[in-house]
């Protein structure tokens, strides 16, 4: 009977949480018991993503492709758990990799996960979108991203950017602050255990791997092609409509360059043989 196949069914699922349980329960990652990419589209996402499954899978494209496939997003290979933009099974946090889309302050996030997301140039990125979006309707492709975001379109790039809803053009800013403000998502930026700038890919990965202990190998997927000249008018145009974003992301700079200099400075005049003394003198100078 369905009553019985219901029963059957909330039993399986019970089993099957505990087992991805009993399977995260002993990940230690320098400390910490699992990571989550808050995925910004187009800034680098998919390649750190690819880097990621590869730990569990060599063959990333195949396994995300997979990822994509399996009910609940989710699956588990060589010990390690992966989950791909499952927001309930994100937030009880029994897994070695997740990410999603999903705005930061719409999740719940477990204590002792190292976050980490990347940034791109703001007009870049929303050029890149932008190129997505008409190469999917060149080539006829029956994504279900474009039942939505096929309508942004428009006849020309002015008319995508007028269109283009305010939190998917400043998508950066508000995946940090549902209210665009720039402090606000600074401030949760700054909270994050790791993050860095496309331009700056590579040094990106460098830092990552150290501070997770994981040997991470850049991967660099989706190079999208162009599909039409940008008039320069319009770039300008665009950059006044992502003023808050440049400001946004021009104050994570600066914490980046502040905390290569203090970094270097540090290591200079303590060498890291000295940990102990080092780290005391950082939480005294509060470079920590």
């Amino acid at each position: 009977s369905e009553f019985l196949k219901s029963i059957l069914s909330i039993v399986q699922c019970q089993l099957e949480e505990k087992r991805y349980k009993n399977i995260s329960s002993h990940y230690n990652i320098a400390g910490y018991k699992r990571i989550y990419l808050i995925h910004i589209r187009k800034t680098g996402g998919t390649s750190l993503n690819h880097m990621f499954l590869s730990l569990g899978n060599p063959d990333a494209q195949s396994f995300y492709q997979e990822l994509t496939r399996v009910r609940g997003h989710r699956l588990a290979i060589n010990g390690k758990v992966f989950v791909g933009w499952n927001v309930r099974l994100i937030n009880k946090g029994n897994y070695f990799y997740a990410f999603s889309h999903t705005p930061l302050h719409k999740l719940k996030i477990p204590e002792n996960t190292f976050t980490i997301t990347c940034f791109r140039d703001p007009v870049k990125r929303v050029i890149s979108h932008y190129h997505m979006l008409m190469n999917y309707l060149l080539n006829n492709d029956p994504r279900q991203t474009m039942a939505t975001e096929g309508k942004w379109l428009g006849n020309s790039f002015d008319e995508f950017i007028d269109r283009i809803p305010q939190e998917h053009l400043m998508r950066q800013l508000y995946m940090f602050s549902k209210d665009f403000n720039v402090n606000e998502a600074v401030q949760s930026v700054q909270s994050l255990s790791h993050y860095f700038f496309t331009e700056k890919f590579s040094q990106g990965i460098e830092e990552l791997t150290r501070k997770t202990g994981l040997q991470m190998q850049p991967i660099h997927m989706r190079k999208g092609q162009k599909t039409t000249e940008i008039a320069e008018a319009s770039i300008i145009r665009l950059k006044t409509k992502l003023e808050k974003e440049y400001l946004f992301l021009e104050q994570l700079r600066l914490t980046i360059e502040d905390r290569i200099v203090n970094s270097f400075i540090t290591e200079r005049m303590f060498p890291s043989h000295n940990s102990n003394y080092l780290n005391n003198f950082m939480k005294l100078m509060k470079f920590n």
